[in-house]
């Protein structure tokens, strides 16, 4: 028998984090894992979420169901707790298929040469951040978070300082409107620099002109760095609109995120829906009584309704990680297209539903 152990509760600024344990009858340490409750963006605000990470377990204690008991008490607990959906880094997306969890957001890397800026002029006019600044860049990222899904909250600059990176900030009337996050590298041979490269870990911004300027700030750095490369682009599809020398860039795609519902109810509730109005029914089959069952969402300009029916016809049948991608904006398709999706089984017309979840730039900067 496993047992599923809360070693240690530390607060969070917007939640707390759960050291936890799968032990045997002994007490004996077969498993752990970090937990963390907080809020992540969704759907221009924000929604409970519990993230896991750092689980572990040692060869000899594997194969055991140690993960399984600890994953199914602690998405109890995240549900009691409020918590709407679980989120985590798999290193296996087919292992944590097995507990509920589908892919939802993307680490996209685009590297191009530096030269391919010449489509922008030069910006200057950033500014060094300093601590002083932690208000300014705090409310660019807030403002950027509410076009895009899972994004976690902050309270300090920690993710803009540390690691050799260097952070820079730009106004527009007076108000922050752009700031990026970088490091440079290059190797030296004989009398030269090679292999020079210019990283953006992280960039955000809040107008089509901040994003401009954030590109004519990195074209400052031309004659210094041979190569730009901007991580995690799925967050900022709006960059590779702006891009023009597409046969001179290179994309590499890594499936990052993987999340699965734990309260159906509530994440279709916190869901901003279009003011057209539209109907959708929707059967959800999981092992959690708080994800299974028959739902209707009405939407329309009045705003929206989510209903638990008892009995019913339905649209279609999902399994929990299937619903988990299509609220996510995951399969951005037709109905043709959706009933190819895995745990999908389409029963009648899916248009209202389709159209009430767009895709969206989903993704978070930092690992949990």
């Amino acid at each position: 028998m496993v047992n599923i152990v809360i070693k240690k509760r530390t607060p969070l600024p917007c939640g707390e984090v759960m050291s936890v344990a799968a032990e045997d009858e002994a007490g004996k340490t077969l498993s752990t894992g970090l937990f963390t409750l907080t809020r992540t963006a969704f759907s221009g605000g924000t929604v409970k979420t519990m993230t896991a990470g750092g689980i572990e377990t040692p060869p000899e204690n594997r194969r055991r169901g140690n993960i399984r008991a600890m994953l199914t008490r602690m998405h109890e607990i995240g549900r009691d707790e409020g918590a709407a959906v679980a989120l985590l880094h798999p290193f296996s997306f087919t292992y944590y298929n097995k507990f509920g969890y589908e892919r939802v957001a993307d680490h996209l890397i685009a590297t191009f040469p530096a030269s391919a800026l010449d489509f922008v002029g030069y910006d200057g006019g950033f500014v060094p951040y300093d601590e002083s600044l932690l208000p300014d860049m705090l409310k660019i990222y807030v403002e950027f978070s509410r076009g895009r899904n899972l994004l976690l909250p902050r309270y300090d600059g920690s993710h803009y300082t540390g690691g050799g990176k260097s952070a820079y900030i730009c106004y527009e009337n007076g108000e922050p409107s752009a700031y990026v996050v970088f490091s440079g590298s290059k190797t030296y041979s004989v009398n030269t620099y090679i292999n020079t490269k210019l990283t953006v870990h992280e960039l955000a911004y809040v107008s089509p002109s901040a994003l401009s300027r954030v590109f004519s700030f990195l074209r400052m750095f031309e004659g210094e760095y041979e190569t730009v490369q901007l991580c995690d682009c799925s967050l900022y599809r709006e960059a590779d609109l702006m891009l023009r020398h597409y046969a001179d860039t290179e994309y590499k795609l890594i499936p990052d995120i993987a999340a699965r519902v734990l309260d159906t109810e509530k994440l279709l509730d916190a869901h901003t829906y279009p003011q057209n109005d539209g109907t959708f029914t929707v059967r959800v089959e999981d092992g959690m009584d708080s994800v299974a069952g028959l739902f209707c969402v009405s939407y329309g300009k009045d705003g929206h309704e989510v209903r638990r029916l008892t009995d019913g016809d339905a649209d279609l049948t999902v399994t929990a990680g299937a619903l988990t991608r299509i609220i996510y904006g995951a399969p951005a398709c037709d109905t043709r297209g959706l009933s190819y999706l895995p745990g999908v089984k389409v029963h009648k017309d899916c248009t209202d539903l389709i159209r009430a979840f767009p895709c969206v730039p989903a993704g978070v900067f930092e690992h949990f």
